[in-house]
């Protein structure tokens, strides 16, 4: 037993026992009838006692949800901080493809269709003067065969 029960039995017996405090006796209750008080009493302490005990144990229980609550609380609080980061990262993201995307179709309207038929012209006459190049050489390869030819046939008929 506590030691607080203890003390309130005590407490129940010595009440009983001066009859409520007073020091003068009463003469119309008898020492059965202080017995029955006492264990009236002592009965009514007990069950305090357990009321108490209970009470006691109900807290305990209460406080320990509650702990396990404000824990998942802060859990779920930084969780919650976490996504709140990584959407903001991506959010972040987003923006700056947006922003490059936007960049890129500008580039391409800037190269616009009569730009494109400029450039071709620009290779056709490219590819034109490699060609012109490239016949002329073949010209000079062919004029100096020719040469070669008229040599040998002038040394044949020799």
């Amino acid at each position: 037993m506590p030691w607080t029960s203890l003390v309130a039995m005590q407490l129940a017996e010595d009440v009983a026992s001066t009859g409520g405090g007073s020091s003068y006796a009463r003469p119309e209750q008898g020492a059965g009838s202080d017995r029955v008080q006492v264990e009236t009493l002592r009965r009514d302490l007990q069950e305090a006692s357990k009321r108490l005990e209970s009470l006691k144990a109900e807290k305990a229980k209460i406080e320990s949800e509650a702990s396990m609550y404000r824990s998942l609380a802060g859990k779920m609080e930084s969780d919650l901080k976490s996504l709140s980061d990584a959407y903001n990262s991506l959010e972040q993201a987003n923006f700056h493809l947006e922003k490059e995307v936007r960049g890129q179709q500008g580039r391409r309207r800037v190269l616009s269709i009569p730009d494109v038929e400029g450039i071709r012209a620009e290779a056709r006459e490219e590819a034109q003067k490699e060609s012109e190049a490239e016949l002329n050489d073949l010209l000079v390869c062919l004029g100096q065969e020719q040469t070669k030819v008229e040599k040998l046939s002038a040394r044949f008929v020799s």
